[in-house]
């Protein structure tokens, strides 16, 4: 087991915001995606930004509110927002600051939702 924490993890000023890349967990470095911990500082957002990767963004703390492609839809904790990619978005925190984990991976690298993994061969039984 491993556990990672946005509480022991240094953030670095990326996006207006501060982000924790996994990249600082060894631990993470076999995962089939990549992570990074989000922290929007109080009445703030982060600048626009659009990529290829798919992003799930799991609000673990205070309330967001997500402009995509200039919609806003209210997040508070325990919400999860599904970008896709190219989606322009901005997050933005009010009186509190927001935290989030951000998972995200290119189209077509993770095998899609409800799918079995191929089941190996029996072994000869000599």
């Amino acid at each position: 087991m491993q556990k990672f924490s946005i509480d022991d993890s240094p953030l670095t000023s990326e996006y207006g915001i501060h982000i924790g890349r996994w990249e600082q967990y060894a631990a993470a470095s076999g995962l089939p995606f990549s992570a990074m911990w989000c922290q929007v500082p109080a009445n703030s957002q982060s600048v626009l930004d659009n990529h290829p990767e798919v992003e799930l963004a799991v609000v673990v703390g205070g309330d967001a509110v997500f402009t995509v492609n200039g919609e806003d839809t209210a997040a508070p904790a325990g919400s999860a927002i599904l970008l896709t990619p190219g989606d322009r978005h901005v997050i933005t925190a009010g009186d509190e600051p927001v935290r989030i984990l951000s998972i995200y991976w290119l189209p077509g690298d993770a095998a899609p939702a409800g799918s079995e993994p191929e089941e190996a061969e029996p072994a000869d039984a000599h």
